[in-house]
């Protein structure tokens, strides 16, 4: 058996080093000679600068995927996307460009997408996408800020430097710094009435977030006019560096307040005028002066901010109901309408105003008389017209029973409720019309809620008369909360206690 040259051995171990290499940068790299299974989608971007083919595409961090290929259609980046065939991708999912690090290797990152969207399928496109940061655009960004930058402290150097501006700043800290002495000692001496104010302030805000939950649509409004404030902020922005402008050039009062030592010495006289004002305060002179050191006028303010919010809290509680329900009185072959206006301030007490539609309100009695067969005849004619009536009770809640009392369809009377079920369902019982000549009017009716707004109603009306007018009847009503009538009588005087 002949030995193997040394020409042979160094070629076979130089031909394994790079079958071992290869076999190295095909796992590391992740290549393969065989078509990675899965499917493929579109994505369009503006610029994919900085993106090759076959880099990773990730969810949450994980990689699912990788770009199959880069081209160019209709002047955009179409970016083809080979995901996994066990990863499902949401039509609204989002397609972003990110970056590992600040120079590190560019990467696709998919949203999730909303679990009620569809999954998309092969060869589709995702629409939702959004372009890298560029770097050179925010290189230019940064050197556009160190450009301001420079400009504003060489002004501010001009303006301070030298023996003078640096004596007259100075002078003016040294103001500043007494200045912040003395209100400082002046908010010591009065920690415990601000710590009151502050507090009641608290209290004060607490009862506006409560109240701004029931006026949801106020604030909605309130929002949208925050929103076009914000369109105009950003004009104002724009004026602001007209101004900053005129002012690095000397120009307008306050580039001259800063160029100038005559302005500066106003400004020293104005510092040393709110020196003066701070003393005066201390002092507990003044408006300003009395508000932080007199007693009587914090009591005050205490007392305003303590009213404010029982006032904010009784609104929170107020409540206004409406109810319409008819009745169809069987004896006597007509419907009866009530609408109803229940103002109710607390849970256990409200009032209830109504207006009642009675076709057999108002009796009108005809005689007549006649000749017939030589005779005089009397005949006496009854007709019923349609009256409406009104009805204006107060009432008082104690856990399921409820007592009322005041005018029951223009007659005074009283009515107890009995409530069942969580008020779903209502035994009532009204006695009015206490007239000498007939029995009092007395009416029993329950009222049943199925669902909400909705309820049946059936009774007897006017039980213990034997004049005709008792009758059987059944019905049905609608009532709801209604917050618009609410705002319309929030300043009628409406006791709650």
């Amino acid at each position: 058996m002949s030995k193997l040259t040394v020409e042979a051995k160094v070629g076979f171990f130089v031909v394994l080093g790079i079958f071992i290499l290869g076999y190295m940068a095909m796992k590391v790299g992740k290549l393969s000679f065989t078509r990675e299974g899965g499917y493929d989608i579109e994505v369009f971007f503006d610029s994919v600068s900085g993106l090759s083919p076959d880099v990773p595409v990730e969810i949450a961090g994980v990689e699912v995927g990788r770009v199959r290929d880069i081209s160019l259609k209709d002047g955009k980046a179409r970016v083809t996307l080979r995901i996994k065939p066990d990863v499902q991708i949401k039509k609204d999912a989002k397609a972003v460009i990110r970056t590992r690090g600040i120079l590190g290797d560019k990467f696709i990152a998919l949203g999730a997408g909303s679990e009620t969207a569809p999954d998309i399928r092969p060869g589709e496109r995702l629409l939702r996408t959004e372009p890298a940061m560029d770097l050179d655009s925010l290189m230019g960004t940064l050197q556009d800020v160190a450009t301001d930058i420079k400009k504003l402290t060489g002004s501010l150097a001009q303006v301070m430097g030298g023996a003078e501006g640096e004596a007259t700043l100075k002078e003016i800290f040294g103001d500043f710094k007494e200045m912040v002495g003395t209100l400082n000692s002046t908010v010591q001496e009065n920690r415990d009435n601000i710590d009151l104010i502050i507090a009641n302030l608290s209290d004060f805000s607490k009862t506006l977030k409560a109240l701004g939950g029931v006026n949801t649509d106020d604030v909605k409004k309130i929002v949208g006019n925050l929103s076009q404030a914000s369109d105009r902020l950003g004009t104002l922005m724009d004026g602001m560096n007209r101004i900053v402008t005129r002012v690095n050039e000397g120009k307008g009062s306050i580039g001259r307040l800063l160029g100038e030592e005559e302005a500066v010495d106003h400004l020293n006289a104005a510092l040393t005028s709110l020196r003066e004002i701070s003393e005066k305060i201390n002092q507990g002179k003044g408006t300003l002066g009395k508000l932080i050191n007199d007693e009587e006028t914090v009591d005050k303010i205490n007392t305003a901010l303590t009213g404010i919010n029982d006032y904010l809290l009784k609104q929170e509680t107020f409540r206004t109901y409406l109810d319409y329900r008819g009745e169809y009185l069987f004896d006597h072959e007509w419907a009866k309408s009530y609408f109803t206006l229940r103002i109710q301030p607390k849970e256990d007490k409200y009032y209830l105003v109504q207006l009642v539609d009675d076709p057999a309100g108002k009796k009108k009695v005809t005689r007549i008389t006649r000749e017939v067969d030589g005779e005089i005849v009397q005949e006496e004619r009854t007709e019923l017209e349609d009256e409406l009536k009104f009805s204006a009770q107060i009432a008082k809640r104690y856990y399921n029973l409820g007592l009322r009392g005041g005018f029951f369809e223009s007659t005074g009377g009283v009515g107890v409720d009995y409530y069942l079920f969580n008020d779903r369902f209502t035994l009532s019982l009204e006695a009015f019309d206490f007239d000498w000549k007939d029995n009092p009017h007395l009416k029993f009716s329950a009222n049943f809620s199925p669902i909400s707004h909705i309820y049946i109603t059936a009774g007897y009306d006017d039980f213990i008369n034997d004049n005709g007018e008792e009758s059987f009847f059944l019905g049905a009503g609608i009532h709801f909360a209604d917050e618009d009538i609410k705002t319309l009588i929030t300043k009628i005087p409406i006791p709650t206690n």
